[in-house]
């Protein structure tokens, strides 16, 4: 009895200090990456009314715009060496809305194969949910990003700016290549990335548990 009472003190002493660090790290939230990262959320509309007015020059553009602040924000945190918690939260949550949007309005525009469009915005859906449901049990908030869920990531905003470019510029061949294999592609890193979100969760659960 008394070493569960000491298991007890001793799981309840960690979280206690992992939720000192998140307050903490909250109270220093990095202004200018998450301005960055703001932009693909105030940008995601622009390029749905740009595509639904057939004006795909400009959804390109845009797209582009928001693919260069995934980069640009983590880049900024790193630099200024203010990579915290509410950031990385802000940022993963700015990437799955804008990717899960635009694969499936650009599915429905037909730029790119409906079924492989898809699986990569149900599955960034899916992560998002599933962050959040985590978070919620364990009262910590919990943002995993793993290699496969990056390369998920870049492939999912390779899929987007190659297709909305076949749009935009239909005498550019390349984009059409690029799309054709982008979209196979992608859903091969969504795969990839549900392995290692298992493999993550599973460890996160032993270590619970402990």
């Amino acid at each position: 009895m008394r070493n569960l009472n000491d298991t007890q003190e001793w799981r309840l002493e960690q979280l206690n200090r992992a939720t000192d660090m998140i307050k903490r790290t909250q109270e220093q939230l990095p202004i200018l990456p998450a301005l960055v990262s703001w932009t693909r959320i105030v940008l995601l509309p622009l390029c749905l009314w740009t595509g639904w007015k057939s004006d795909f020059t400009a959804m390109f553009w845009l797209c582009l715009i928001a693919a260069a602040s995934d980069y640009l924000d983590g880049w900024l945190a790193r630099k200024l060496r203010k990579s915290t918690t509410p950031g990385k939260t802000l940022d993963i949550l700015a990437d799955k809305l804008f990717l899960s949007v635009m694969l499936i309005f650009l599915a429905r525009l037909g730029a790119v194969n409906t079924l492989l469009a898809l699986i990569p915005a149900w599955y960034h859906i899916i992560v998002v949910l599933g962050l959040l449901i985590v978070s919620w049990s364990i009262k910590i908030p919990v943002v995993a990003i793993t290699t496969s869920e990056r390369l998920t990531i870049i492939l999912s905003y390779i899929l987007v700016l190659t297709a909305a470019g076949s749009f935009a510029y239909p005498d550019k061949s390349i984009f059409l290549k690029l799309t054709a294999i982008a979209q196979v592609l992608t859903p091969v890193a969504v795969i990839l990335g549900v392995i290692s979100y298992f493999r993550f969760s599973r460890r996160l659960i032993q270590r619970y548990m402990q």
